[in-house]
C-alpha cells in the first residue's frame, strides 16, 4: 500500500514525489509510459537530441530556481522574432512595427489612438481590440490564435491572459514603428537552458531517490475502496491519491462518476501539437532561437532552434529546427504525416533558413496534450469537476490535471499541494 500515490511522472508528479520526500513521507509514482518527464521529456534522432516542443527555464520562485541551480545552464535573452508575408518583426509585433510599408504603420498606429474602451465582458477577440486597435489585432494576434488555439478569438475567454502579451503605450507603439533599435519588452528578462541533455535536465535532479515505476497505465480508481488497477493487472492501494493525468481522462477512471461531471469533463479540450523536427548538417539554420509564423496559409505556428539553445542538442557542425503545428477536435490535422512534412521541408527555402539540401534528419511525432483551450465556460465546467475530485479526496495536480494555463515553474509549485495532506493513511 502506498502511502501517496501519484499518477504520471511529469514535472508536477515528480515535484509532488519530491515534496514528499523532503517531508518525510514515502510516495510512489505510476507512470504510463516507459520513461518520466512528459511534456518535458526529449528524444534523440542520429546524433539530434529535440525537446518535445519548445521549453526554456524560467521563475521568480526561489524552490523553483533552486532546482533549476543544481544543473548547468546557458542564458539567453529572450529576442523572438515574428515572420509574416515575408518580413521579420521583432516580437512583440504590435510595438515593433517598423519593417511595415509606411502607409500600413499609418493605418496601425491610428487604429490603437482610436482602439475602443476597455470593458469587463469582453471575449478574446475583442479584448485584442481593445489593447491594440482593430488593425494590429486583426492582422497579427487575431489570425494566430486561429493557428495556435484552433478557434476563432472571440471564442476564447480572457482568463489565461495574465501577462503573457505586452500591452505597449502610444510612445512605445510610435517608437518601434520608426526604428529596429527598440528594447526587450518580453515579460521574462532572461531564459536559462541546460548545457547538456536538453531540458529534461533540469528535472533530472528531482529524480534522486523516488520510487517512480515506469510501464503503469492506471485504467481505474475506486475512490471508496481507495486502489488504483493499471493495465497490466496490478493494483495499488493508496492513503492519498495526486494524479496529473489529464481531467477527461481521469473522470473516465471513475466508472460511478455522475453523469453531469462526466459531460462536463468532456466538454473540456486541448491542442494537440504535430511536431516536425528537422536536423541540418550545415552549422546555421535560421537567424532566431524561435519565431512565431502568422500567414494562415502556412500551417506551423512556431518555430524554435535546439542548436541555439545548446550546441549539445546537434553533432559538432550541424544545426536543427522544430515546427509546431497545432490541431484539435475543432480543426483537425487534415493532411498526412508525409504531407506536413514535405510543406515544412519547403519552408526552409521559402522563407530562407537554409537549404533544404542540407536536411539529414526529418522526425514527425504528435503531441496529443498541447494547452488546455480556455473556451468561453471551461473554467465553469472545469472547477466543477474539480470540485467532484476534491470529494473523493483525489488531489489534481499539473497543467492537465489542473486543466489551466501552467508553465513548467507553476507545475513543479503545484507538486507542493503533497504537503497540504493529512498525515496519515
Amino acid at each position: 500500500m502506498a502511502e501517496i500515490l501519484i499518477l504520471g511522472g511529469g514535472v508536477a508528479g515528480l515535484s509532488a514525489a519530491w515534496h514528499a520526500r523532503q517531508s518525510g513521507r514515502e510516495a510512489v509514482i505510476f507512470e504510463a509510459g516507459e520513461r518520466s518527464g512528459g511534456l518535458l521529456d526529449n528524444f534523440q534522432v542520429d546524433g539530434f537530441r529535440f525537446d518535445n516542443a519548445v521549453h526554456f527555464g524560467f521563475s521568480n520562485n526561489d524552490a523553483y530556481r533552486a532546482v533549476l541551480e543544481k544543473t548547468d545552464y546557458i542564458t539567453h535573452r529572450p529576442e523572438a522574432y515574428n515572420y509574416e508575408r515575408g518580413r521579420w518583426l521583432k516580437h512583440p509585433v504590435q510595438n515593433n512595427l517598423f519593417p511595415l510599408p509606411a502607409e500600413e504603420k499609418v493605418k496601425a498606429i491610428k487604429s490603437f489612438v482610436e482602439r475602443p474602451a476597455r470593458s469587463e465582458t469582453s471575449d478574446y477577440r475583442q479584448w485584442l481590440k481593445e489593447q491594440f486597435g482593430a488593425v494590429i489585432a486583426e492582422r497579427f494576434p487575431v489570425r494566430y490564435t486561429e493557428k495556435y488555439w484552433t478557434v476563432p478569438a472571440e471564442n476564447l475567454s480572457t482568463i489565461w491572459i495574465g501577462n503573457r502579451l505586452y500591452r505597449p503605450s502610444l510612445d512605445e507603439v510610435l517608437y518601434g514603428a520608426m526604428t529596429d533599435q527598440t528594447p526587450s519588452t518580453y515579460y521574462l528578462p532572461e531564459l536559462y537552458y541546460p548545457r547538456h541533455g536538453g531540458f529534461r535536465a533540469f528535472i533530472d535532479p528531482l529524480l534522486e531517490r523516488l520510487d517512480l515505476r515506469t510501464g503503469k497505465e492506471a485504467v481505474y480508481i475506486n475512490p471508496q475502496k481507495k486502489y488504483v488497477l493499471c493495465r497490466d493487472g496490478t493494483r495499488e492501494y493508496y492513503g492519498h491519491l495526486i494524479s496529473s493525468v489529464p481531467l477527461p481522462e481521469l473522470i473516465d477512471m471513475l466508472d460511478e462518476a455522475p453523469g453531469a461531471v462526466k459531460e462536463a469533463a468532456g466538454q473540456l479540450w486541448a491542442t494537440s501539437i504535430a511536431l516536425v523536427s528537422l536536423g541540418f548538417n550545415a552549422p546555421r539554420a535560421g537567424d532566431y532561437l524561435w519565431f512565431y509564423i502568422y500567414d494562415s496559409e502556412i500551417l506551423p505556428s512556431r518555430v524554435h532552434a535546439p542548436y541555439r539553445k545548446s550546441p549539445d542538442n546537434v553533432p559538432p557542425g550541424c544545426s536543427s529546427l522544430q515546427f509546431e503545428t497545432y490541431f484539435s477536435r475543432c480543426k483537425p490535422l487534415e493532411i498526412s504525416p508525409d504531407q506536413l512534412v514535405e510543406q515544412v521541408t519547403k519552408l526552409v527555402d521559402q522563407m530562407k533558413l537554409a537549404s533544404g539540401r542540407d536536411i539529414i534528419v526529418t522526425d514527425y511525432r504528435v503531441l496529443p496534450y498541447a494547452n488546455v483551450v480556455f473556451d468561453r465556460g471551461m473554467t465553469e465546467r472545469r472547477d466543477y469537476v474539480l470540485e467532484y475530485l476534491n470529494g473523493l479526496g483525489i488531489t489534481p495536480v499539473g497543467r492537465f490535471g489542473e486543466w489551466d494555463y501552467l508553465w513548467t515553474d507553476q507545475c513543479f509549485l503545484s507538486g507542493k499541494k503533497v504537503e497540504n495532506l493529512p498525515a496519515g493513511l
